[in-house]
Parts: structure tokens; C-alpha cells; sequence
């Protein structure tokens, strides 16, 4: 599948690249897709592929196309990953069927719009995939100079510019900052790879993670039985959690249920929008706060709360 990586800049010359700027292209875009890639299967971006999802990941130039008037354009393709990853073993993360229609450059293009747009969902995204879209702004040299990714059938195109990265900016230090908790759940024993494991809390599932290979050696002895976990929440731009850094953990205690519950860090505006995503009515009462007493019955009130 096509996808296009135009160029243009300012008028001395018109996103004409000097040489070892295509190496920095390139890179930070491979980058971005290994990420969201990492994010979608694995829930956490900042987690190496292996070799089998490396390939899978692969870009490859097929024109580079150099225009006074017009810009420079790359022309990539890349495979869909129902072609690559459907049939690899992803220890149970199975990637959803929309993935599946997806390629690399389709990421790529997917999470800038997510970062950049309105109404794009933002659960694309991550801390460490925004740090990797900030530093695409490496690839800019002028003030002027505009990138556009674009693919010919099915992926909305994007038009990134210098002064977009203030968004992205904005977007990353509004996540909520990480917390120490305490959570307890059953380990999962279907949910295994590498260093990342997953919990069955009251709640649902929750991802967790642990970069000391000596945790996560110890912490399996619990697979199949309730843990009590003490680490670091990390959380979505949305509020919702994204994975726990595992820091300690230990046989639950008779109390230890207490912690069963996720955690989250969202604002009013922020629960009220997940409310309503997972298909729940707004708080009946933001409907007459301020408002009364007004004009309306008694029964119109009592229609208003229901």
C-alpha cells in the first residue's frame, strides 16, 4: 500500500533536503510506528518489538521525488498487518480486526491525527509515544516548512506544521502525573509476556509492568492467585489508567481486597466524557444546577433527574 511524505518549506528551497535529514525522516517515523504498534497489542508504547513484529513494522521507499516548485515527496509502502502479525503468536494480545486493516504509515498518520484533532480518539495514545511525536520536530529547519502524510485510499491525511508541536506539548504535560498505589487482583496466568503481566482487579484488567527482571522472576510464583502490588500508576491523556510500574509485591492480606479497585486520575469534563463513552447518562444533576427555581413544574424537574 502507497502512502506519501510531502515536503514543502520556505521559498529558498521548498523542503529540498539536504541529505542527512532523510536519515532523521526516516527513523523518527519508523519510530512512531513501532510505538503505536507496541501501544495497540501490548498496551504500554514503550516496550521493544521483537524480530517477528520488526519486520511486520517494515517501510520501504520506493521514489524520492524533488520539485523547486512542488516540494520534495517521498513514496513509501508497506504491508497491512493482517498480511504480517495475524497468523504470529502475541502470547494472547491479539490485535483487533481494525488493526488488522492498518499498516505502519496508517499508524503513524492515525496518531498524529489523534494528537493534533479534536474529537480523535485519544486513546492512541501514551507519555512515551507524545515524547516520540515531539521529537519529529527535529525534522523541521524552518518556520515555514510543512509536512503532509497522506495515503491514496482509505487513511484520512495529515498536515503537520512547526507551531502544531505546542498541541503536542500541551497534550503531554496534561497527563496525569504518575502516583504511587496499591492495588491487589489475581495474576493472570493467560496474560504473559515478557516483562509485562497483567491483573484481574474488580474492576477489570489492568497492565503491569517491571523492567527488574528479578520481580517479575518472584512475582509468577503468584500466577493463577491474588497479589498485592505496590508500584508507580501510569495514566492515559483521557484520565484512564495505562500500566503500573510493579515496585514491590507481596501475599495479600485479609484487608488487602480494599485496593481492588483501578485507578484513575480524571477531572470533572474528563469523567463525564468517559461516562458517556461507555454509555451512561450524564449526573442528573448538572441538568438544573443554577437553574432553579425557574419556570419549570415539579414534574418537570422530577423528568429532568430520571
Amino acid at each position: 500500500m502507497n502512502y506519501d511524505i510531502k515536503i514543502r518549506g520556505d521559498k529558498n528551497d521548498n523542503g529540498m533536503l539536504e541529505f542527512d535529514r532523510l536519515h532523521l525522516i526516516t527513523q523518527s517515523t519508523k519510530e512512531i510506528a513501532t510505538k503505536a504498534l507496541m501501544l495497540k497489542i501490548r498496551g504500554f508504547s514503550d516496550i521493544k518489538p521483537d524480530h517477528k513484529l520488526k519486520q511486520a513494522l517494515a517501510i520501504r521507499l520506493k521514489s524520492l521525488n524533488v520539485s523547486k516548485t512542488e516540494g520534495t515527496s517521498l513514496v513509501l509502502d508497506c504491508d497491512a498487518f493482517e498480511e504480517t502479525i495475524k497468523n504470529i503468536p502475541l502470547d494472547m494480545f491479539k490485535p483487533t480486526e481494525e488493526l488488522l486493516k492498518l499498516t505502519p504509515m496508517a499508524l503513524v498518520i492515525q496518531t498524529f491525527r489523534s494528537a493534533l484533532l479534536e474529537g480523535e480518539d485519544k486513546d492512541n495514545l501514551d507519555k512515551p509515544l507524545l515524547k516520540t511525536l515531539l521529537k519529529f520536530k527535529k525534522n523541521f529547519v524552518g518556520d515555514n516548512e510543512v509536512f503532509f502524510f497522506s495515503n491514496r485510499q482509505s487513511i484520512t491525511d495529515v498536515e503537520i506544521t512547526k507551531n502544531d508541536f505546542k498541541k503536542i506539548e500541551y497534550l503531554e504535560d496534561s497527563i496525569p502525573a504518575a502516583k504511587k498505589i496499591i492495588i491487589n487482583g489475581q495474576l493472570d496466568e493467560m496474560k504473559v509476556s515478557k516483562n509485562k503481566l497483567g491483573l484481574v482487579t474488580q474492576d477489570g484488567f489492568v497492565n503491569i509492568f517491571a523492567d527488574d527482571n528479578s520481580i517479575i522472576q518472584g512475582i509468577v510464583n503468584f500466577m493463577g492467585k491474588e497479589v498485592t502490588i505496590s508500584g508507580m500508576a501510569h495514566f492515559k491523556p483521557n484520565g484512564q489508567l495505562s500500566y503500573i510500574d510493579i515496585q514491590e509485591y507481596y501475599e495479600p492480606g485479609q484487608k488487602d481486597s480494599f485496593y481492588s479497585r483501578k485507578p484513575i486520575s480524571m477531572n470533572i469534563e474528563q469523567q463525564q466524557l468517559f461516562q458517556i463513552k461507555e454509555g451512561k447518562k450524564r449526573n442528573p444533576l448538572t441538568a438544573i444546577t443554577g437553574k432553579w427555581p425557574g419556570e419549570e413544574s415539579y414534574d418537570d424537574l422530577i423528568k429532568m433527574l430520571d
